[in-house]
């Protein structure tokens, strides 16, 4: 190998293993994370022989089978001992044909295949939003102030996922309705906007480069309070469960906000690979090889709630497309 051949090898494990040591900081931020937050004996202090002896699960996470709960998973399989059974709440307005639904089923598989010891239960909670009427103006209470289509759907969407009741595929092939009483449900909120995993960050680089990146970017984190920590929080705590945010812990947002932007997100590259990079490559050290490369999917259209909704609601594609943008409210409140 010649001395140019050789200092090009040096220079790119340089680069390698200093993007291992990024994703290693950002892997090992997310386990303490979510480590404190499920902490088995503090959740349930007195209730955990009543706990075995109904065979339920602690924990639950709001789960599509995308990069940020299987993510969640994988960590939360590390942290939570092997005899607990993990609930995996997924919502559809399709029955099995929902996006969502489909990602959540490969997603248990390979679940299955890098932790096969745990028992993982897919609890799949069917909808109809012709059945939702006095459900929707519940939810509407619990969003307010925001009204509009868009956080409706988020709203009615979550609201039905945090109520656990839906159904389980059994081993040997029965489907039997299940309920699920964790107290304790883990959400991805706060993944995209930290690692550019929405498409209007990837337009924002696009027309403005970094520096519009990052402001975008910016926006976001200062208004995630009123959307994620707000509506979201609310539709979920109604059901007497509580929400918990690893990816909002201080340590991660400081371990990310350490990192230079461009090792967060490759907007240059294709969708699925460039958008989260940090986060693929952390799924990549959990094994989730298959989840690493899913793209972003926001709930309201994995679930085909927003265009179940449009349908409902609305005459023309352009009204629709205006509605699922955040844009049409639902309808004005006195208060």
């Amino acid at each position: 190998m010649g001395s140019v051949d050789k200092g090009n090898h040096h220079l790119s494990s340089c680069f390698r293993e200093a993007e291992d040591s990024t994703t290693h900081r950002v892997l090992i931020a997310l386990r303490e994370s979510v480590m404190l937050r499920t902490n088995v004996n503090i959740l349930y202090q007195g209730d955990l022989n009543k706990l075995k002896e109904a065979e339920l699960a602690p924990i639950a996470i709001l789960f599509s089978g995308g990069l940020d709960s299987m993510i969640l998973a994988a960590l939360l399989d590390q942290c939570l001992d092997s005899k607990w059974t993990i609930d995996l709440l997924n919502v559809s307005f399709d029955g099995q044909l929902a996006p969502d639904r489909v990602s959540s089923l490969a997603g248990l598989k390979e679940l299955q295949r890098i932790s096969p010891l745990r028992r993982w239960r897919l609890v799949e909670i069917d909808s109809n939003l012709a059945n939702l009427k006095e459900e929707s103006e519940h939810v509407m209470s619990l969003i307010y102030p925001s009204n509009t289509y868009m956080d409706l759907n988020i709203g009615i969407a979550l609201w039905l996922a945090a109520s656990g009741d839906g159904w389980v595929n059994g081993q040997d092939g029965d489907r039997y309705k299940h309920k699920s009483t964790s107290r304790v449900l883990l959400v991805g909120s706060g993944a995209d906007e930290q690692c550019a995993g929405y498409g209007r960050h990837r337009t924002k680089y696009r027309v403005g480069g970094w520096v519009s990146l990052d402001e975008e970017m910016r926006l976001d984190v200062q208004r995630i309070w009123k959307r994620n920590m707000g509506r979201d929080d609310r539709c979920i705590s109604d059901h007497g469960k509580e929400a918990r945010f690893p990816f909002l812990d201080e340590s991660v947002i400081r371990t990310l906000l350490e990192i230079p932007l461009w090792d967060i997100a490759k907007l240059d590259e294709p969708v699925g690979k460039g958008d989260k990079k940090i986060l693929r490559e952390v799924a990549k050290l959990l094994g989730l090889q298959e989840a690493a490369f899913l793209p972003k999917r926001a709930i309201q259209f994995g679930s085909r709630i927003a265009r179940e909704s449009n349908r409902k609601n609305f005459g023309s594609n352009r009204a629709a497309n205006l509605a699922s943008a955040g844009s049409v409210e639902v309808h004005k409140r006195n208060h």
